[in-house]
């Protein structure tokens, strides 16, 4: 059954409101619109010290809604990932919660640093404002290495709309690069003009190695990242097999269950 975009917003909107109610560094950083349209999860941030909490609260809203059991993975450094199993549909709902974001290899931001860029949503959850979310789309998912374009994710993640929406945020969001904060802000103005900067970009990807120079030990978690994506069953169904169970579901949530925090009615293991 493939829920339309009016029951996914009924569904999911109760928790996010109350995560941004009891959690004031707490946000959606992006993919909020695409998610509650049915593509995609939802990517937010928050501490790693506020995880236990987000867990209750997604685990007590997933029971609610009667989807059950809920797993989570925090297997990839700095990352956790929650799902609510949906045995009728063989598949389930996910939450990820980033306690730092990286880019080309150096930390892009953490919570404290994305925070000021959040607004209110008209919905009453907090997230990243417009222009904000289309300077993280440039750099995350329009940007191939070498500072060319990747048009393909320009084009699917509607970069130069959401830029063009909200140009003060693109200037602000811009200072999340540092001295290369003006080459973003070139680069983003380029984008949503409909053409390219790449002299700007390849500024915008130089800082971030340079920054990589200093944080060594984030190479060293991008790799058992990719590892970890390999060999765990619960990240492996939302990486390769988009969010589907194949096989039995209760078999599937066992496996998981084998080394992943695995909650049922009461939060109790």
């Amino acid at each position: 059954m493939t829920r339309t975009a009016e029951e996914l917003t009924a569904l999911w909107v109760p928790l996010l409101t109350r995560l941004t109610e009891t959690l004031p560094d707490w946000g959606l950083w992006k993919n909020a619109d695409a998610a509650l349209s049915g593509e995609g999860d939802f990517d937010s941030m928050a501490p790693a010290a506020r995880w236990d909490q987000i867990t209750r609260e997604f685990t007590e809203w997933a029971i609610v809604h009667g989807f059950s059991p809920v797993a989570a993975c925090r297997e990839v450094p700095g990352v956790l990932f929650l799902i609510a199993l949906d045995k009728e549909n063989a598949t389930f709902l996910e939450l990820d919660v980033n306690a730092r974001k990286y880019f080309r290899g150096s930390t892009c931001f953490e919570p404290e640093d994305i925070s000021p860029l959040m607004e209110l949503d008209d919905k009453g959850f907090r997230r990243v404002r417009p222009g904000a979310e289309g300077v993280i789309l440039l750099t995350q998912n329009g940007l191939k290495w070498g500072g060319a374009p990747n048009e393909e994710g320009l084009k699917k993640r509607r970069v130069r709309e959401v830029l063009q929406s909200d140009p003060e945020g693109v200037r602000k969001a811009a200072s999340l690069f540092g001295f290369a904060r003006g080459s973003l802000v070139k680069g983003a103005e380029a984008a949503m003009r409909g053409s390219w900067d790449r002299r700007a970009m390849m500024t915008v990807e130089a800082r971030a190695l340079l920054g990589a120079v200093a944080e060594p030990q984030v190479l060293w978690t991008r790799f058992q990242a990719k590892q970890v994506k390999k060999d765990c069953p619960l990240l492996t169904a939302i990486f390769t097999h988009d969010r589907t169970i194949y096989g039995d579901p209760d078999k599937w949530i066992a496996e998981v269950a084998k080394k992943h925090e695995v909650y049922y009615e009461g939060y109790g293991r």
